[in-house]
């Protein structure tokens, strides 16, 4: 079936991008303090609840997304019903790309997120007079590709052991790289979202999470967070 969830509870605060807390990092953030007010009128911003779809994999492509709070998970549903997990996304990701109109996957927020959404045909008109934001546009566009290459790079030829060092570095360097603080650092998807995201059952994720711990490499705070006692070595093993 083909939905789009609807945009019930909609934030027009006409000053919103410019007391946004994501802007240094997202992509509009080569606008000028006078362009900001005109690029709020553009978008809106809504709450997501947990689990709640943003939109589905062949639902008529109208609007495109930018984080503000929270996470996001998006997949695809393969042939046999199957979910194949392509990434993680986190404040300042922007997401939503499209072919022959239709998204490409599905969108789903983990916990409770805000996201901007942006009118496709809206956001095209503003960026025809804005050459810089369509470069920060495109940068971001490119993101969603290393995505879908850093899985195939986790899925390649490494092993279990590999993979898990893998992903816990890459969200390390992730968050580091939007500037928030990349130790300890959360993990909010399930232990089941990671196992479907490293091809690996959630037992092994379970068994490959407590080596770690064991060697001292990670100490697990919380089911949703750990800290990397031993950079290094994680990187040593993701290699």
């Amino acid at each position: 079936m083909m939905i789009e969830a609807e945009f019930t509870k909609q934030f027009v605060d006409k000053n919103r991008c410019s007391e946004c807390k994501i802007r240094s990092y997202s992509f509009c953030r080569c606008l000028e303090e006078d362009k900001l007010k005109e690029f709020s009128n553009i978008s809106t911003e809504k709450k997501f609840d947990d689990k709640q779809n943003i939109f589905l994999q062949q639902d008529e492509a109208k609007n495109i997304y930018n984080i503000t709070e929270g996470n996001i998970k998006i997949y695809q549903l393969v042939d046999d019903g199957r979910i194949q997990i392509i990434g993680f996304l986190y404040p300042g990701d922007f997401f939503g790309s499209y072919k022959n109109g239709k998204y490409n996957y599905c969108a789903e927020s983990i916990g409770e997120s805000k996201v901007c959404i942006f009118e496709q045909k809206k956001l095209d008109k503003y960026i025809e007079k804005n050459m810089l934001l369509a470069k920060e546009l495109l940068n971001q566009t490119s993101h969603e590709l290393t995505l879908a290459q850093d899985r195939m790079a986790v899925l390649g030829k490494l092993d279990a052991n590999e993979r898990l060092a893998k992903f816990i570095m890459n969200i390390s360097e992730q968050r580091k790289r939007i500037g928030w603080q990349n130790n300890p650092i959360s993990l909010p998807m399930t232990r089941q979202d990671i196992a479907d995201y490293l091809g690996l059952t959630i037992e092994t994720v379970s068994r490959e999470i407590s080596k770690l711990k064991i060697s001292n490499i990670i100490k697990i705070i919380s089911s949703k967070q750990i800290y990397i006692n031993n950079f290094e070595e994680l990187s040593k093993i993701s290699k």
